[in-house]
């Protein structure tokens, strides 16, 4: 996949996920860190494959 595109998709899954935190939650701290820990699984998510089952 294209380093952009998983960017994109990345920001977008986060930003969704923070959304839904928020929804639940106004409480700051968690609905950034979730949002933060969806986008960087999604960017890094193919290393982190390769290197655990490589």
């Amino acid at each position: 996949m294209d380093p952009l595109a998983r960017f994109l998709l990345g920001a977008g899954l986060g930003g969704v996920a923070a959304g839904v935190t928020y929804g639940i939650t106004t409480a700051p701290p968690w609905w950034w860190a979730v949002g933060l820990i969806v986008a960087v699984f999604v960017w890094f998510g193919e290393l982190i494959v390769d290197v655990l089952f490589d």
